[in-house]
């Protein structure tokens, strides 16, 4: 099948000459392309990738799309699995954005997958500081985000300093080495090339044959009537919107803040509007994107709706805001219909109006071109001037990749590295994740039970009303001010949040225990199987994943030799489970177990790591550092450090990470494979210096390359146990 008969069949359509031309890309130059409201950026970038999966002859694993607005991950997620389901490809998408973060894609990073979520959610785990993800998880997310994958950053006018962070990661990317290719795409109406120069770009505008495209054409050139409309507040903007909207069609409200526009909607509420921005539980979010489908009526919005949301609006009535985003939100009136009357009118406040979150001046030089521009068409908007944008940018240097390298408490905080969300948001978009319970639970919630808050106004909230607010940390709850991305704890008696109107920071606002039963994420730690696994047959099949995708690897460039110690790292990783305190814990009764049905509680370990204790094992055998460290890390618990996570552990030189220097591991072995020796566990050797043992590791293979060996052998380790679990399940059914 050529491209244009997939692109066909996976879309309806016929590509728009310009999405034939991007399917030729081969990902060696960085693209841009430049290209108007609805002429198919999504579907334009999102086919040439399938497709190359479709013959065969795959660009990268993964497809990264990246989003500025929660909304806008919706809607191009929900497309997409539709083109994917029409492929027949067996491929999965995963949605992350605040409120809905899908798992798995990190399990397995020989397995084709497309994520499609927000700029913070996506950098912050490229970044390995996965915004609402433990830290002990947070490696595999970043090696799956940072080998072997094509990104794309769609509406770059709108992401602010995201832009720069990522341009500069894609040149240490190159310059620190990946496995696999890492591909860059950037796309938007309205570009500013500035923090490409050092790079070598490959463009894709539309040129004459596409603007001769009967279809896109239409779009193109479809009047959009634009009037100034002078108000003195909101309840002059209120009154507007009621004598402009027409029963039955769709009218679009966008302003600049939440307070405003739940203003607007309560002075509007005999008409029902749907009032729309990002401050609700995904819970919420998810009712209110079913009712936006196919919608008419009066919706009152902030810049959720801003770009890309499948909004086709009659009536368009904006706050000033910058041209960039005046640009977008004209992109939600008259984007299918053609025949359709449709206008825009613009609010010109005559007193007491602000501009936040945006500057006086942008706001004033998108005013200066509307007092000049009366129709809005995309064909006049191209012919307008750009401003010069401020873009915001901040250097991003190796020295902080290595500080974000680390997980550990004491050296992530380190030169600064507590500042990873300046590299993804202005300031004053940083927000935490909230949720509501009575007590607090033992893990972390499902994000859809997450509401997104600014930090500074749930600050002033808790310092309002004595709240104390409470912080995921290194798999507890922590007192701590909160910083950018963090999941904080509410007792739900304290309030501060309405189904109907989101954040509220009002305490007589509570959720509903009957609407919001919480649910958690499931536990990635030891837990009980429905059987009992020999060690030494986990072990075995833990080696036997990681051959099996040795092909695949060698494809990514990795050497024999490192395979090959991949495949020990695999079949030695749980080695320090013989230890006689982990088989109490795990009632073996005999048997060396690897998983038990039967635990017993875990503190009856007395902290001790079992995967520290398969590391000093294999330094005993003579296992280079790499290995060590690779078996160290395999639960993302031992990394970067020797010292225990939490302060109140004992540590010395008698007792690392609970494992009691002089013990020993019994002899294990391994099914149809070798035998391991009983070993008496010491600290000769490389973990005398552990530290700079990681540095040289950094060193000789970068950030990106370590983080992708580390989770390889996790990988193997969870399709170990997955797999004995389908086994024995099957044996149950079939008995």
């Amino acid at each position: 099948m050529n491209y244009k008969d997939f692109f066909k069949q996976v879309t309806g359509f016929t590509p728009y000459p310009w999405q034939e031309r991007f399917s030729g890309w081969d990902g060696k130059l960085v693209s841009v392309i430049r290209a108007p409201t609805g002429a198919g950026k999504e579907s334009g970038t999102v086919v040439p990738w399938l497709y190359s999966h479709k013959i065969g002859e795959p660009s990268t694993t993964r497809l990264i799309y990246a989003l500025p607005t929660r909304s806008l991950v919706d809607q191009v997620y929900e497309n997409t699995q539709r083109v994917v389901k029409a492929s027949g490809l067996p491929i999965q998408v995963y949605c992350l954005k605040g409120g809905k973060v899908e798992h798995g894609f990190e399990q397995d990073l020989t397995q084709p997958a497309i994520l499609i979520g927000t700029q913070d959610q996506l950098l912050s785990r490229a970044l390995n500081r996965g915004f609402g993800v433990s830290w002990a998880q947070r490696p595999l997310h970043c090696a799956a985000l940072t080998n072997d994958c094509r990104w794309v950053l769609d509406e770059i006018q709108l992401t602010g300093v995201a832009y720069s962070t990522l341009v500069q990661l894609y040149k240490h990317w190159q310059d620190l080495g990946t496995f696999g290719n890492v591909q860059l795409c950037l796309m938007s109406a309205t570009f500013d090339e500035r923090p490409l120069k050092e790079l070598k770009i490959e463009r894709f505008d539309l040129n004459k044959i596409d603007f001769a495209h009967e279809e896109l054409n239409a779009k193109v050139t479809r009047p959009k009537p634009v009037y100034r409309a002078s108000v003195e507040g909101v309840k002059d903007v209120a009154v507007l919107l009621r004598a402009k909207h027409t029963p039955d069609t769709l009218s679009l409200m966008v302003v600049n803040t939440v307070d405003r526009a739940r203003e607007i909607g309560e002075l509007l509420a005999d008409l029902e509007p749907l009032v729309i921005h990002s401050r609700f539980l995904g819970i919420d979010r998810e009712v209110l994107q079913k009712k936006l489908k196919d919608y008419k009526g009066i919706i009152v919005a902030t810049q959720v709706v801003e770009a890309g949301v499948d909004l086709d609006a009659d009536l368009l009535i904006t706050e000033l805001c910058p041209w960039s985003s005046f640009v977008q939100r004209c992109g939600r009136c008259g984007r299918k219909r053609t025949s359709n009357h449709v206008e825009i009118r613009w609010l010109d406040y005559q007193q007491n109006w602000k501009a936040i979150p945006y500057s006086d001046l942008e706001c004033q030089d998108t005013r200066n071109r509307l007092l000049e521009l009366t129709d809005a068409s995309l064909h006049h908007l191209s012919k307008v001037a750009l401003p010069q944008l401020d873009i915001s940018h901040r250097l991003l240097t190796k020295q902080h990749l290595e500080t974000f390298f680390c997980t550990h408490y004491l050296k992530r905080n380190l030169r600064g590295s507590s500042t990873v969300s300046d590299f993804i948001r202005e300031t004053t978009n940083f927000t935490v994740l909230v949720f509501w319970s009575t007590e607090q639970p033992n893990q972390l919630p499902m994000q859809r039970y997450l509401c997104p808050v600014p930090i500074k106004q749930l600050l002033d909230f808790c310092q309002s009303y004595n709240v104390t607010p409470c912080i995921w940390g290194e798999d507890r709850w922590e007192k701590a001010r909160p910083t950018s991305g963090d999941v904080v704890w509410l007792p739900l008696d304290q309030g501060g949040y309405s189904h109907e109107r989101g954040w509220t920071a009002n305490p007589k606002d509570k959720p509903d225990p009957n609407r919001y039963k919480l649910q958690l994420e499931p536990e990635f730690s030891d837990r009980r199987f429905s059987y009992s696994l020999k060690l030494g047959v986990h072990l075995k099949d833990t080696e036997d994943c990681l051959q099996k995708i040795i092909p695949f690897l060698q494809h990514l460039g990795l050497s024999q030799p490192l395979t090959e110690e991949l495949c020990r790292c695999a079949r030695w990783h749980d080695w320090g489970k013989a230890h006689q305190l982990w088989q109490a814990y795990a009632r073996a009764k005999g048997n060396l177990l690897a998983k038990s049905k039967n635990y017993g509680h875990a503190s009856e370990l007395n902290g001790y790591r079992h995967e520290m204790a398969s590391a000093l094992a294999a330094a005993a055998q003579g296992a280079p550092f790499l290995a060590q460290y690779l078996i160290a890390a395999h639960h993302g618990k031992v990394r970067d450090s020797l010292m225990p996570n939490n302060p109140q552990e004992d540590c010395s030189l008698r007792i690392v990470r609970g494992v009691e220097i002089g013990s020993q591991l019994c002899e294990v072995e391994i099914e149809n494979s070798e035998i391991l020796p009983s070993v008496e566990l010491s600290l000769a050797g490389d973990f005398e210096d552990w530290d700079l043992q990681i540095e040289e590791l950094l060193e000789k293979y970068g950030f990106f390359k370590l983080v992708y060996l580390e989770a390889l052998v996790r990988n193997a380790d969870v399709k170990a146990s997955k797999y004995r679990e389908e086994e024995v399940k099957n044996d149950r059914s079939n008995s």
